[in-house]
């Protein structure tokens, strides 16, 4: 029987010296999972920290510009990821142009009702549409014109139609209470029919005053040249209008401009 007791209290004595031994190991762990997780967030918060003192050394214009190129380069990639989102975020806008801007509401990407758009028209066409424009009430306006306007020789030089685009945006904004208007860059031709009229080689030039006279006055503008490049075999036949698949990428840098 004192055989019998004595074997009872060492199996007790093992079993205890046993749970003791795990939860010595269980308290490692976790003391080790701790250290590590703790490790980890002293590791973020001192990267946080040191990024934080790197902005100090760069001015707030650094920082908007560097915000900006991330922005676009997200905007740009919904084009391929996720077309549906682009059009998205047209719901609170309105697109004004000529015969190309026309694809936008032909290829039924955006409702007919946003899309102020005819064959022919030139940027003086915006005056026409700002009652219609009150009663949308847009967030964002995006003017497309330009190809009309450079054939027509009503501005034969660049600065002067610069200035008209100027008085166009201007009358927007007194018009449209909260709205942004975005002023794009005149699209190219395609190579094959830049011989076929002596402005269309001059389009480079109209866009730098566009864009110079958008920067003095505080105007967005959106510069689609490097876009039309990317994409030159989107051209329809006639070498100055594009087909459907261009209209996503087009839409994409358009709210990749947008601030």
């Amino acid at each position: 029987m004192k055989k019998s007791q004595n074997f009872q209290e060492k199996n007790k004595k093992m079993i205890f010296f046993a749970v003791g031994i795990l939860i010595l190991i269980i308290a490692a762990v976790i003391a080790v999972f701790m250290w590590k997780n703790h490790a980890e967030e002293q590791e973020k918060i001192e990267k946080g920290i040191a990024y934080l003192e790197s902005l100090e050394t760069k001015d707030l214009a650094e920082i908007k510009g560097q915000i900006k190129q991330i922005h676009a380069k997200y905007t740009l990639e919904l084009a391929e990821s996720d077309e549906n989102a682009v059009w998205l975020g047209f719901e609170d806008a309105a697109i004004l142009g000529d015969s190309r801007a026309v694809g936008f509401a032909y290829y039924e990407f955006l409702p007919e009702e946003r899309v102020y758009a005819e064959s022919g028209a030139n940027v003086t066409a915006v005056s026409d549409h700002i009652e219609s424009l009150k009663a949308l009430n847009p967030g964002q306006v995006y003017l497309c014109y330009g190809l009309n306007d450079v054939k027509s020789g009503l501005w034969p030089e660049p600065e002067a139609y610069a200035q008209e685009c100027a008085n166009q945006i201007q009358a927007l904004l007194d018009n449209l209470a909260g709205c942004d208007v975005y002023l794009n860059s005149i699209l190219p031709v395609s190579d094959a029919v830049v011989g076929q009229h002596e402005s269309y080689s001059r389009i480079g030039e109209y866009n730098e005053a566009m864009k110079a006279m958008c920067e003095e006055k505080g105007y967005h503008f959106i510069d689609n040249s490097s876009l039309v490049s990317e994409h030159s075999d989107m051209f329809q036949p006639d070498g100055l209008h594009m087909m459907s698949e261009f209209y996503k990428y087009w839409a994409a840098n358009m709210l990749a401009g947008v601030e």
